[in-house]
């Protein structure tokens, strides 16, 4: 939705970002040794598996609060931290990688390789690596976000969408499926989710026009269970909020990883932008993207969705994560899902039926739109946006795409009942462009 110049500039910062994003400290980064040096069950350290303190989870825990009770580093001593050692994973891509850490044993992974780490020492134990076509397509980053762990077995996501089982001794393939064909724009880069024992994984791409869709794996087999496209074909709810043949190329990419209350039952997460960024070439709420979807795991059922931002024209990604918690509001205790959204507002929803509970600003400035309509659930989209769209004029738009809020994870403490963000404050100018839809090339 912003003219070429816009486009190229937006591109290369995240080229800048990423070529800077693998620095490390030469006096004390680590040769990389070779791919395969011992089996991971050899190396376990017992001074770090007899404390039980693994991380198991993306987010630490499936409710993604990336909260920590241990309080041996605390505000008297985080002054006094020294790096205990560095290792170079070879790789001058995106690092966006969380470790997980099982009994001693750290994995970690980039877009081109997975890593066994002995994670009191640095000590690397073995090393997967992947090989990709040269027609491998990305958008914003070519990066990977993590593995997941489950019954002794590693899973993780490639590139050019293969969804891999991996044998966490050595790094061997167990299994591996296909879950999208890259010509066709997309590419996977999150952690895997596991929730009441069936895999859930994401996928990237809209900005190539690629229809966005949630898979159900069986982790034992790689068995595929079950598709939810998050933007629906006819005869599907929610399609009649497009216009004609739209939904087909309508984005809504499912990139980050979501959140599960076992308790519930239920998986929540986000769907990401509207394809093209120009709101005039898709008319209607276009349902489900810039949405939150609440599903069942065993099936892709939908339980309930709400719509941050309908008709979006701004790529203000619904992907951030979902976190849940149990909080008072009003006197009562309530079982909520919260998220800090790219379009500037700080949102917190019933996590059992989707109602809106809250809705404030959360950045310094927003002209998008005026507020949230608290009855409705909907935005007072701002008259600037609306002369925007009527006379295409080149108009400033505050957030920007990179919204108030990016990829960074937030998170919440329970203890002092405060989520904790990284922020942005920036606006971009916008013109309304048309544009032409072409598969495997962007769609923005």
């Amino acid at each position: 939705m912003f003219n070429i110049k816009q486009k190229l500039a937006y591109l290369l910062l995240f080229i800048i970002l990423l070529g800077c994003s693998n620095d490390q400290p030469d006096q004390i980064a680590s040769k990389e040794p070779a791919d395969v040096t011992t089996s991971a069950d050899e190396a376990i350290n017992t001074d770090i598996a007899d404390q039980n303190t693994g991380v198991r989870y993306y987010g630490l825990e499936q409710n993604l609060q990336r909260y920590s009770a241990l309080t041996q580093i605390n505000e008297s001593n985080a002054a006094q931290l020294k790096p205990a050692w560095v290792l170079s994973l070879g790789d001058n891509r995106g690092q966006q990688t969380q470790p997980i850490i099982i009994d001693g044993v750290m994995y970690a992974t980039t877009h081109n390789a997975s890593y066994a780490i002995d994670a009191k020492t640095g000590r690397q134990l073995w090393k997967s690596k992947i090989q990709y076509p040269p027609d491998t397509l990305t958008c914003c980053g070519i990066t990977n976000r993590g593995a997941t762990w489950h019954e002794g077995i590693l899973y993780r996501v490639t590139l050019d969408n293969r969804v891999q089982a991996l044998d966490p001794k050595n790094g061997k393939v167990i299994w591996q499926k296909r879950a999208a064909d890259v010509k066709q724009g997309y590419s996977m880069t999150s952690a895997p989710l596991i929730a009441n024992g069936t895999m859930i994984t994401g996928i990237a791409g809209g900005e190539f026009g690629a229809r966005g869709f949630l898979d159900g794996w069986d982790p034992s087999t790689g068995e595929h269970l079950w598709r939810f496209y998050t933007v629906p074909e006819p005869g599907k709810l929610g399609n009649d909020t497009w216009q004609g043949d739209d939904w087909k190329r309508g984005g809504g990419p499912t990139w980050l990883i979501g959140s599960y209350d076992k308790e519930l039952d239920i998986v929540y997460w986000g769907v990401g932008n509207t394809a093209p960024w120009n709101a005039n070439m898709h008319p209607g709420d276009n349902l489900f993207t810039e949405s939150v979807i609440a599903i069942k795991p065993k099936t892709g059922e939908l339980v309930w969705h709400y719509q941050f931002t309908p008709n979006d024209g701004f790529d203000y990604d619904g992907v951030n994560e979902p976190i849940l918690a149990d909080i008072m509001i009003d006197g009562s205790e309530r079982k909520v899902m919260m998220q800090a959204n790219r379009n500037g507002f700080f949102y917190v929803l019933d996590r059992t039926n989707g109602k809106l509970l809250k809705a404030n600003q959360f950045v310094d400035k927003v002209t998008w739109a005026d507020g949230i309509d608290m009855e409705t659930g909907r935005p007072i989209v701002s008259e600037r946006v609306k002369n925007m769209l009527k006379t295409g004029e080149t108009t400033e738009i505050w957030p920007s795409a990179f919204g108030g809020k990016n990829l960074a994870p937030m998170s919440y403490s329970p203890k002092t009942g405060l989520a904790y963000a990284n922020t942005f404050n920036v606006g971009w100018k916008y013109t309304p462009v048309k544009q032409e839809y072409k598969q495997g090339m962007f769609y923005i």
